[in-house]
């Protein structure tokens, strides 16, 4: 009887971590998604509207982690909101990448070298989601904004979450 017990809580926990979103690989519906906002002055509109909130931060950060990013995050979003975008750069396309936890504790996939500094910080389901702005068709760079999660059906933009970590 225990070892059923045991094995229907391993069943139902590994459903909630597959349900959650950070498990999964989401880049096809990425790519979709941002797609739609291919100017600069959109981009940067979804940017300041998906930036995260504390509960997201939590979801993304473990502990006092998560308040010290959200602290960072409100200070952030006065100055982008006093920023305008006065030149339009339209784009062709977009890339996408993406990498999780495992990859970085592995030391695989492509993600900015501060995030090997910070895994520790971060929970362990966790997959981040690298979106390039591409002038041309085919083209393999261009503007990059790291990074974004998939969380509860939404994107949520954590710009360059290594950095606030460094200093």
């Amino acid at each position: 009887m225990k070892k059923i017990i045991i094995n229907i809580s391993l069943v139902f926990t590994l459903m909630l971590i597959s349900d959650s979103g950070f498990s999964q690989n989401y880049s096809e519906q990425a790519k979709v998604y941002f797609s739609k906002y291919l100017d600069s002055k959109s981009y940067f509109d979804l940017c300041i509207n998906s930036l995260p909130t504390l509960e997201d931060c939590s979801m993304v950060f473990n502990k006092e982690n998560a308040y010290t990013f959200y602290g960072y995050i409100v200070d952030l979003k006065k100055n982008m909101r006093n920023q305008q975008k006065t030149e339009l750069e339209k784009y062709a396309d977009i890339k996408v990448g993406s990498f999780s936890i495992s990859d970085i504790s592995q030391g695989k996939g492509n993600y900015a070298g501060g995030m090997k500094n910070i895994v520790n910080k971060l929970q362990p389901n966790v997959v981040f989601y690298n979106i390039t702005l591409l002038r041309e068709i085919g083209n393999t760079s261009g503007i990059s904004y790291e990074y974004w999660v998939k969380i509860e059906g939404r994107w949520v933009f954590f710009p360059k979450p290594w950095r606030i970590f460094s200093s």
